[in-house]
């Protein structure tokens, strides 16, 4: 019964756009020139949903805008508006719809590279984890019906309705704005992060069969405030398996209540079907800016069921959402996601308000930059504008800087079993950053910074290794690049499906409009690009590039986006 159950619910994420599927060498891309292909989500005289290829239409609840230019740029773009006069939870849902029609072929791409066959050997596990998701998403439906006039809860609401329009108009459903509570290839999608936390929660490596699984994602981040603080930058590099790169550029505009909903408006690097940046790297009308960086649970005795438990907890991708879009402050934007803690996908959070920042004036005393750190039970927040103040930058490196984070998540001891690699203030990363932070005083440095990765040179990518070095000591690292038949001191500095993604970042002018630069790809020069035919990783990527050496994208939007500084 439990195995029918598991292959009954995960193999449809095999066959949910079956026609699209082919080799890795089929081109679906559009040319970086042609315009974006348009959607309306519209509503008849008889209230019913339907769709038109224009932005022409009467009572009109969303329009959206796609361009897939992976072949060309690394990248996807997507532009959804929704437009006031609606309900909110009409405006999401008609959100998702545009989103899943428009864009269902690299959503599709995106579920054979990393959710399809996701289960595969691991029946039991996938048992228990449909179980937890279940018990979940039935809380979830319980807290909705009881708490309508909760405007938290009504967040969580829109942004399932949002979600299941991405579904209904994925699978070209009939459209009705509800909510859907099922356990699909979409939800899933949105679930990436927090599986790092819930495979060892629900124990998928005591599996009878058993293989090597891809390490955690790790990511870089950095806040610089420049030479007279003529400019604030926020900028950040995920890192993942490669098979991960169908990486999406979004831009979500929602015709709420503006004095409600401070984050109505949100930018951000993702991916397909994703509601949630999970890089992540968010600039929000409300001038907030964030990004995030994993922390590693090394204390197993973390996962226990009363700390990762389905009732009484919202995963990180929810949670984070509506931070986004009720903070007006980054004090706030901590309040607010440390509700509901689930324990799952534990990570550093930086918040920059970019309100309290003038350029070329000294830095305010309080609430310009707070960090928050979660592991399961336990949040801590600060803020520390005193340490940007002192230091004019502040760096993130998958390491708590917290010491009750560094722990309670067991960090502490690690260090002394493997040494400065997962210490703060003393890893590669965290000494590159020190060492050439201050070169950062435009966009142009601050990319050179973020993409940098000279392991060969660079003495501080050296280790007790061989050969002596490893491609994964950097900001942007490239994990393909160490040798499979080298000696590590660690797995985690040896030769993996593991690297920099890209590069994102912004500064005060450019997060007047949502603006980022954006650059996808890992990083090469003086490094060979990435090339899928000279690479030994037998991982899915269709629909990507064989060779990913792009440039760097400054992104400007077709929506007319506009954040007060002031």
């Amino acid at each position: 019964m439990g195995r029918l159950l598991v292959l009954a619910i995960f193999t449809v994420f095999a066959v949910a756009a079956a026609d699209y599927s082919g080799s890795y060498e089929e081109d679906y891309f559009l040319d970086e020139t042609q315009p974006y292909d348009t959607l309306s989500v519209c509503i008849d005289s008889s209230g019913k949903f339907y769709t038109q290829e224009s932005t022409a239409c009467d009572n009109k609840v969303a329009v959206g805008k796609f361009k897939n230019a992976i072949n060309q740029t690394g990248w996807s773009f997507l532009e959804i508006e929704t437009f006031d006069g609606f309900a909110p939870e009409i405006q999401a849902y008609a959100a998702g719809v545009a989103e899943g029609k428009l864009s269902k072929v690299v959503i599709y791409n995106h579920i054979r590279n990393t959710v399809d066959g996701y289960c595969d050997g691991f029946d039991a596990y996938c048992k228990r984890l449909y179980d937890y998701l279940t018990k979940n998403m039935q809380y979830i439906r319980s807290q909705l019906i009881a708490r309508p006039n909760d405007i938290y809860w009504q967040h969580v609401n829109f942004t399932l309705t949002q979600m299941t329009g991405i579904l209904h108009g994925y699978e070209g459903k009939a459209l009705s704005p509800e909510v859907s509570f099922d356990i699909t290839p979409i939800l899933m999608i949105q679930l990436g992060g927090e599986l790092i936390d819930l495979e060892k929660a629900l124990n998928k490596v005591k599996e009878e069969v058993r293989r090597k699984q891809p390490e955690n994602g790790k990511c870089s981040g950095l806040v610089k405030v420049s030479e007279g603080n003529k400019d604030l930058f926020l900028a950040q590099v995920a890192m993942s398996g490669f098979h991960t790169m169908t990486r999406v550029v979004k831009l979500y505009k929602f015709g709420y209540d503006k004095s409600k909903v401070p984050g109505h408006t949100a930018s951000f690097s993702g991916y397909p079907a994703a509601l949630a940046s999970s890089d992540d790297f968010v600039l929000l009308s409300s001038g907030l800016g964030s990004i995030e960086t994993t922390i590693a649970i090394f204390n197993k005795s973390l996962y226990s069921p009363e700390l990762v438990n389905p009732v009484g907890q919202i995963h990180c991708w929810i949670r984070g959402i509506v931070a986004n879009q009720l903070a007006n402050s980054a004090k706030q934007w901590t309040q607010i996601f440390t509700r509901y803690n689930s324990g799952t996908y534990n990570n550093q959070w930086t918040v920059v308000d970019y309100k309290k920042f003038t350029p070329g004036q000294p830095l305010p005393k309080k609430d310009l930059m707070w960090v928050l750190e979660q592991v399961p039970g336990t949040i801590v927040a600060r803020d520390l504008t005193w340490y940007l103040q002192k230091n004019s930058y502040w760096a993130s490196y998958n390491i708590p800087f917290f010491k009750k984070i560094e722990r309670l998540s067991a960090f502490d001891t690690e260090s002394q079993r493997i040494g400065n690699w997962v210490k703060f203030g003393a890893s590669p990363r965290a000494k590159m950053f020190k060492r050439d932070h201050h070169m950062v005083q435009d966009m142009d440095s601050l990319t050179k910074l973020m993409r940098y990765n000279d392991y060969q040179n660079d003495p501080l990518s050296r280790c007790n290794c061989t050969p002596p070095y490893t491609a994964e000591a950097a900001i942007s690292a490239r994990g393909d690049l160490n040798p499979v038949n080298g000696t590590y001191e660690i797995p985690g500095m040896g030769h993996r499906n593991h690297g920099g993604l890209d590069m994102k970042g912004t500064n005060y002018e450019q997060m007047k409009q949502l603006r980022f630069r954006a650059w996808g790809g890992p990083t090469y020069d003086p490094l060979p690009p990435f090339n899928w035919k000279t690479t030994d990783f037998p991982v899915k990527h269709f629909g990507m590039p064989d060779e990913w050496k792009f440039d760097a994208v400054d992104v400007e939007w077709e929506t007319p986006v506009e954040v007060d500084l002031e």
